[in-house]
C-alpha cells in the first residue's frame, strides 16, 4: 500500500508518485509493497528494483548508502507482536524500515515489510501539524528516527515493568512459566541490543556528515539521537544483567526448596526408623526372649513396646528442635 503526502500552499494533501519528480515537498510511505507497486517506485524514482528490494529484507543490517539518485538509510525499529501501538504481548524482534532520501532533498521514501508504530504516529503529525513537511526532508527524516526510538524507550518501560513482576514471582512464588519470561525477556534484549548498536552507527553515519543528501543545518539535530541510542544499549545491558542475577535466585530457590523437602523427608524417615527397628526386633520369632517371658513382659508387653516407640520419637523429636533441624 503506497500512501503520498505532498506538501502544498494550502497545507498537506494526498498526492502521487509523479509528484516525486516535481519541486513539490512529499514524503511516500510503502507498506507491505508489492511487487507492481515496487516497480511503480522504481519507474518513478530511478532507484534499481534490486536495491529496493534488498533494503527491505527482514534480515538487513541498518547501513547507510549512496545510490544515483537517493540516499537509502536502513534502521531497524521495534515490532510490536499485537499490531498494536503498545506492547501488550511481548516484543521479540525488529524489523528494518528503509528511507530514501532524494538528491535535490525535497521528498523522502520510507519503506516497511510490516505496521511500524512510529510511523503512524508521524503520519498523525503530519495531518495535523504541516511544518513537519514544510522544513523537508532532512527534518522529516530527524522526526522519523526520533520516533523510532521513543518506541524503543516505551518498549524498555515496559521491559522494566516485566523485570519487576518476575522479580516479585520469583521471590513469592518461583514456578516454571517465571523461568520461561526470564529466557523470553533476554531473548527481547539481545535482540534490540543487536539492532540499537547497528543503529547507532548510522546515527554516526549520518554526524560525520556521510549522508550527503541531508541538509548540514540539521546536522546538530541528529548528535542528540546518538545519545539516545547509547542511552537505550545502556539500559538493554543493565537489564541482561538484572535478569541474569533474577535467573540465579531462582535457580538458588528452587535448590533451596528442594533442600528443604528433603531434609522434611529425612526427619519424618528418622521419625519411622526407630520405631521400625524396635518392631522388627521384638518381632523375631525367637523362643526366649528375656523381658517377654517375665509376669509383667507377658501382661504389658504390648504396651512397653508401644510407650519404647513413642519415648525415641519424642527423644529424636527433642533433638532435632535444639539443633534447629526444625
Amino acid at each position: 500500500m503506497i500512501e503520498v503526502h505532498k506538501f502544498t500552499k494550502r497545507g498537506v494533501e494526498e498526492g502521487s508518485l509523479k509528484d516525486l519528480v516535481r519541486k513539490t515537498i512529499c514524503w511516500v510511505d510503502c507498506l507491505d509493497p508489492s511487487e507492481k507497486e515496487l516497480k511503480e517506485i522504481a519507474e518513478v524514482t530511478g532507484i534499481a528494483s534490486s536495491d529496493i528490494r534488498e533494503s527491505i529484507n527482514e534480515e538487513d543490517r541498518p547501513k547507510v548508502l549512496e545510490l544515483d539518485k537517493y540516499s537509502l538509510i536502513t534502521f531497524r525499529a521495534p515490532l510490536f507482536n499485537n499490531g498494536g501501538n503498545s506492547p501488550n504481548e511481548d516484543v521479540i524482534e525488529t524489523i528494518p524500515l528503509s528511507i530514501f532520501i532524494s538528491k535535490n532533498k525535497n521528498n523522502i521514501i520510507t519503506i516497511s515489510r510490516k505496521h511500524i508504530r512510529s510511523i503512524e504516529k508521524i503520519k498523525e503529525l503530519v495531518g495535523k501539524n504541516t511544518n513537519v513537511l514544510a522544513k523537508g526532508a532532512s527534518a522529516l527524516l530527524y522526526r522519523i528516527l526520533d520516533e523510532v526510538l521513543n518506541s524503543y524507550f516505551l518498549v524498555m518501560e515496559h521491559i522494566e515493568e516485566e523485570i519487576d513482576q518476575i522479580e516479585d514471582a520469583v521471590m513469592d512464588n518461583p514456578r516454571k512459566a517465571t523461568i520461561e519470561k526470564i529466557f523470553s525477556t533476554k531473548k527481547t534484549l539481545i535482540f534490540f541490543h543487536k539492532a540499537l548498536t547497528a543503529n547507532r552507527e548510522v546515527i554516526t553515519s549520518i554526524e560525520k556528515e556521510y549522508v550527503k543528501d541531508i541538509d548540514k543545518n540539521n546536522i546538530k539535530r541528529f548528535r542528540a539521537l546518538y545519545s539516545d541510542i547509547t542511552q537505550l544499549i545502556d539500559s538493554a545491558g543493565t537489564y541482561r544483567d538484572i535478569l541474569t542475577g533474577t535467573l540465579e535466585i531462582y535457580l538458588s530457590s528452587v535448590s533451596n526448596n528442594l533442600n528443604q523437602v528433603m531434609k522434611t523427608l529425612t526427619i519424618v524417615a528418622s521419625f519411622v526408623m526407630v520405631p521400625t527397628l524396635i518392631s522388627g526386633i521384638y518381632g523375631m520369632n525367637f523362643a526366649y526372649i528375656p523381658e517377654m517371658h517375665t509376669a509383667l513382659g507377658e501382661k504389658y508387653g504390648y504396651y512397653f513396646a508401644l510407650g519404647l516407640m513413642a519415648l525415641s520419637i519424642g527423644l529424636m523429636y527433642a533433638y532435632f528442635r535444639r539443633k534447629g533441624w526444625m
